[in-house]
Order: C-alpha cells, then structure tokens, then sequence
C-alpha cells in the first residue's frame, strides 16, 4: 500500500509542483530560511518576502552580523516576531562554529529549530532520510490511514510518525523530494476543509475517502471563541509631519516599534484609556483631540479594534529633536526613549502591522484635511489604499 500511494504521490508532484523559489536550492541556509517562514505563513503571502530577505541577507553570516533592528525590519509584516528573533540568535551560532551542524540531532539544537524544521532541512538540503511531519503531512497520513486522534497527543502523534517513516521508506526518490511531495498534496488537495479527492493520486488507498470521513481525520480541536478587543493608541505629529513612536517591551511584539496606548477596559471611552495607558506604558501626559477612521486587525483568537486619536504632549519631549541638541528622554523604569519618523518611513522600522497600516491611513486622509469631531469613525476591514474609510461626521 504505501509503495502504491508513494509511486503515485511522486508521479503527481513531478507534474504539478509550484515553482517556490526556495524549491530552486539545496543551500542549508535558505532551505532553513524559507522553512522558518511558512511557519504559520500562507507560501503565497511569504513568497516575494523570502526573496526580499535573501536578497538582504544571502548567507547566515551576513545575517549573524546584522542588527536585530534590521531583521525585525525585513520581517516585518509575517508576523510571529518570535520566528525572527530565534533565527537571528541561531544564525549567530552557526556563524560562531563555522557552518551549520552536520546531522539531524545538532541541527534540531538550534535556537527556534523544532522536530519538523531540522528533518525538512535536513532531508533536503542534505538528503538525510528523515520524515518531515508538518501540519499537512499529519492531516494527509491521518487521512490515508484513517489513524483516529488530535494532533499534538501522544496517541495520534506516534502513529503519523510510523506511518510517514513507511511511505519514506516506500519513496522511490530523495527524502527531500518526497517530503516535498507529500507536503504539497496536502497543501494543493487534501485540504482541511473540502478536499479535492476527485483530483487526488492517492484516493484509490485513501482509507478515510473510503469511509466517506475525511472531515473526521484528524479530529479538530474545539474553536475558542474570538476575543473582542479595543486598542486605543496616539498619533502624535510634530511641526515636522513626524510621528511619535515608542519601542514596545513586552511580548509578543517585543523590540517593534509602535504608537503609545492600550488596551481598552471594559465601559472605558478611547480616550480615557489612551491617557492611562500612555501614563503606565510610556510615562506621558497627553490631550486626546480627534479620532481617524478605526480599522480591524486580528492576532490569533485577538479581534482587535484600533481606535487611533490625535494627541498633543503636556510636558517634555520624550523624542528628543534631531539636529537641536537635545536628548532623548528614556522611559519608564529605564525604558527606552521615544522616537520621531515620518509616515513614509514607518516601511522601513521594524513596526508591526498595526503601525504600518495606521502609517498608511494617515498618509491618505492626510491630504483631506482636518479632521472634524470627537466620534471613532467607522470600522473598516481593508487596508487603507483600498478603499477610502469614513470619516467621523
């Protein structure tokens, strides 16, 4: 059986793989590179940023060596700091020893390398006969072999694990061509919801087909409910058109940069909580004065509302004045000190989406004109640019 649904897996994939740029190397580095990103990253939304990064950081030393400000900067807008961090702190170490482990075990000891990521990297850029086991390499095996469970318990881990180190051992091919190959049927066809058993190579053996129950295999862990949130922040311009940013220290968007403010309590106005928060987090006094259109933005089970208002400062300047002499005064607890940027270069901090996309609504409503009163706007979904968002009456 598994020497059929490998033979036609294979045959499949060799007439239907996308062409990824990352497909187009067996370099460790940018095999690793490319796998850190499609972390919880859609291929078709990391594609142009992999080349982008690559193109910026083409080997693990010049990645080692640069700041991590930079590489915050060229991931920004992936998400999941963390990934970046650990890839940065991991490529030091390999910089530092000369070169990148040379087996599975020193691989997977990597800051931020999981099981997954050192057996992908590891088969394909070295060809170590290792299975790569992925959230798509789990759900088409559970499918194949109808193996009853949740991801992540013992009980249905372990037999995937057996099931794929079978089909490798099937796999009439390089590790890395068939961990490729399978993750690819499970990322063009045997999708979460409404796979396409019709198109599948693999139907024919497929024991979960068979029963008409591939919406059984694996079984799905129970939604949490979204968790409304409203985000009340600043834009704090000087005469120079500049916005006011400050470092953020808490995680998980730890070391990006972002306009003051918090989060809303539970009955609080916008800008009630705006002063608050300013006060705890950054240690300012401001005047709320008028609000830009609110926007949506979701993080995990987070459905954030962001409510931005203008502000004037009611005390020192905690940016400090470029080409005036005067220093930046650091924040709370030693914090770090604010800073000013203009709108247009927000593209280039390390700044989540949440600054980027506010950046960006500035600039368009921008050249409208004043804004007028004191309500939130209206919410809207898409990024500014899109379409034009309402403005408060």
């Amino acid at each position: 059986m598994e020497s059929r649904i490998a033979a036609a897996t294979l045959d499949w994939f060799r007439r239907n793989r996308r062409p990824l740029p990352f497909r187009e190397t067996a370099d460790p580095y940018r095999v690793w590179v490319s796998e850190v990103m499609l972390q919880q990253t859609r291929v078709e939304a990391m594609t142009a940023r992999y080349r982008d990064f690559v193109a910026r950081f083409p080997d693990v030393g010049t990645l080692a060596a640069a700041p991590e400000d930079a590489v915050l900067a060229a991931w920004a807008g992936l998400g999941y700091y963390g990934r970046a961090r650990s890839l940065h702190r991991a490529a030091r170490q390999v910089a530092a020893a000369g070169g990148f482990p040379d087996d599975l075990a020193g691989f997977r000891a990597l800051p931020g390398v999981g099981e997954y990521t050192a057996a992908a990297v590891r088969s394909i850029a070295a060809g170590e006969r290792v299975a790569a086991v992925d959230g798509n390499v789990r759900r088409v095996v559970a499918r194949l072999f109808a193996v009853p469970g949740r991801p992540g318990r013992r009980a249905f881990e372990r037999p995937v694990r057996r099931r794929a180190e079978a089909l490798l051992a099937a796999a009439a091919a390089p590790p890395g061509e068939w961990n490729q190959a399978l993750m690819e049927l499970g990322a063009l066809l045997c999708a979460p919801a409404a796979p396409r058993c019709a198109d599948c190579p693999a139907a024919a053996e497929c024991r979960a087909h068979a029963l008409g129950a591939t919406d059984r295999f694996p079984e799905r862990p129970p939604r949490r409910p979204p968790v409304p949130v409203r985000l009340a922040q600043a834009l704090i311009l000087d005469d120079a058109g500049r916005m006011l940013v400050f470092r953020r220290r808490e995680p998980p968007l730890r070391g990006l940069w972002e306009l003051p403010g918090g989060d809303c309590r539970a009955g609080e106005s916008p800008a009630a909580a705006l002063v608050r928060e300013a006060r705890a987090r950054y240690d300012l006094s401001l005047t709320p004065r008028e609000a830009l259109p609110g926007f949506r933005h979701a993080v995990m089970d987070r459905r954030i509302t962001v409510l931005t208002l203008t502000a004037a400062l009611d005390g020192p300047d905690p940016g400090g004045r470029e080409g005036q002499g005067q220093q930046a005064r650091p924040g709370p607890q030693g914090g770090p000190a604010g800073r000013w940027v203009r709108p247009e270069a927000v593209s280039s901090l390390a700044a989540g989406a949440i600054l980027r996309k506010t950046a960006a609504l500035w600039l368009e409503a921008r050249p409208v004109g004043r804004l007028r009163g004191p309500g939130t706007g209206g919410a809207v979904d898409t990024l500014p640019g899109q379409r034009r968002p309402p403005f408060p009456p």
